[in-house]
């Protein structure tokens, strides 16, 4: 319900500039203004999407009723990772952990062999924002969150993972790692 007032506050905000473009269009020429119109349009709707999508948590924090809100506890928090935030789930038994690292426009090379139930950590030595992702043989695709620098992400591998894993990044699609798991 909070996230429906958010999108309606910022996208009444969006509307409001959009209505004073089209407005004073206008005042230059015709195919000018809606080449122009167009460009704005395209920049306001990604500037909402980002405020949506980045803003939502810190703006939902604040009542703007004046009712006192109750802070949100650190098990809530997007950032840091859960591994700073030392929400880390027990290695299954048997399983090993493997530490990679990813510089800056790529994952390390790994002397590992993985296995199922193996916890797999990232660490971000870069100085630069990452979004790992992987993509199971299936299709199937799973986050693994952002990673500011010096953040570490960590993915454990399925019970009944056998085939190609490939380890992406949303923001550089430059960064790939194939990673063969069979058991």
């Amino acid at each position: 319900m909070r996230t429906a007032r958010i999108e309606g506050d910022v996208m009444k905000q969006i509307l409001g500039r959009l209505w004073h473009v089209a407005i004073n269009t206008h005042k230059t020429g015709v195919s000018y203004s809606a080449s122009v119109l167009r460009r704005k349009l395209s920049i306001v709707t990604l500037m909402a999407a980002m405020m949506l999508g980045v803003c939502t948590s810190s703006y939902a924090e604040q009542d703007h009723t004046g009712h006192d809100v109750p802070k949100r506890d650190a098990s809530s928090k997007v950032y840091p990772s859960r591994a700073e935030q030392g929400v880390v789930t027990p290695l299954a038994p048997g399983a090993t952990l493997h530490k990679m690292t990813l510089s800056h426009h790529e994952l390390e090379a790994w002397s590992f062999v993985p296995k199922r139930k193996d916890r797999i950590e990232i660490e971000n030595r870069s100085n630069i924002t990452h979004a790992l992702y992987v993509t199971y043989p299936d299709g199937t695709v799973v986050n693994l969150e952002i990673q500011i620098p010096g953040d570490i992400v960590s993915w454990t591998v399925p019970d009944d993972a056998e085939g190609e894993y490939v380890f992406r990044c949303w923001i550089h699609p430059v960064i790939r790692a194939n990673m063969i798991i069979s058991e």
